[in-house]
């Protein structure tokens, strides 16, 4: 599920996938040349104050759209499993 922040919609460049727990990005394997590098040092991004703030809040909203979800999951289930 991608979710954007209404609020921060118009200068999104990149919108993020929450995952469940424990899930990893499903990636289809590549072929590696097999060589010798120099490790490369990967550059540390710093948020400001509102970027994490509107990502915290991207977060929660995503949250709780997920756990609405899974209620009505559960709900629709319990219907099946009662009829």
């Amino acid at each position: 599920m991608a979710v954007t922040p209404p609020c921060d919609t118009p200068v999104v460049t990149t919108q993020l996938r929450l995952l469940t727990g424990g899930e990893l990005p499903r990636r289809t394997p590549r072929p590696r040349a097999v060589r010798a590098s120099v490790p490369v040092a990967t550059p540390a991004v710093r948020l400001d104050a509102r970027t994490r703030q509107i990502g915290q809040s991207g977060v929660a909203e995503a949250r709780r759209r997920l756990a609405e979800i899974r209620a009505t999951n559960l709900r629709a289930q319990e219907l099946v499993r009662a009829s």
